[in-house]
């Protein structure tokens, strides 16, 4: 703020020199001169304020930002992924057993996903009619370490 309150000062005085000058002086080579330089020193003055904000800017450390806050959008990605995940494989199973012909009722899909943003599907609960023939094409689909659990017990 002091820096702007002497640049005003100075602005001021420089202007009322030049004024004086101007006013005193005749039409000569000399005042033209005069009238330059000041003109010069007015520039440096209004520059210098500026000049000096720019040296004094930095910009802040990153380390000053806690990474915790975008946490919260990697959950809410996880989640969004795990949803939409387990409800494509569920529709999935679903053409397919409609495709061999077998009634299902429900098919409920457990999704984990790990933190390298990798899908396990290990658990499979099917309610239907052929719980058997369900499970196989269950199996078949997501691999036969996949549990298939009858939903309908």
């Amino acid at each position: 703020m002091e820096s702007v309150r002497s640049a005003v000062i100075a602005v001021c005085t420089i202007s009322a020199v030049k004024s004086i000058i101007g006013s005193i002086a005749a039409a000569s080579k000399l005042k033209c001169q005069i009238t330059l330089m000041l003109d010069l020193i007015l520039a440096v003055v209004l520059l210098l304020p500026i000049v000096n904000g720019f040296k004094e800017f930095s910009f802040p450390e990153i380390s000053d930002y806690q990474m915790a806050e975008y946490d919260s959008s990697n959950d809410v990605y996880a989640d969004s992924l795990k949803m939409q995940t387990k409800k494509n494989v569920e529709d999935v199973l679903s053409e397919q057993m409609t495709a061999v012909g077998i009634s299902c009722e429900k098919i409920d899909v457990e999704v984990n996903i790990f933190a390298d943003h990798s899908i396990s599907i290990t658990k499979v609960t099917v309610t239907s009619e052929d719980f058997e023939a369900a499970a196989e094409i269950v199996k078949n689909s997501l691999g036969s370490e996949t549990e298939v659990i009858n939903g309908a017990v």
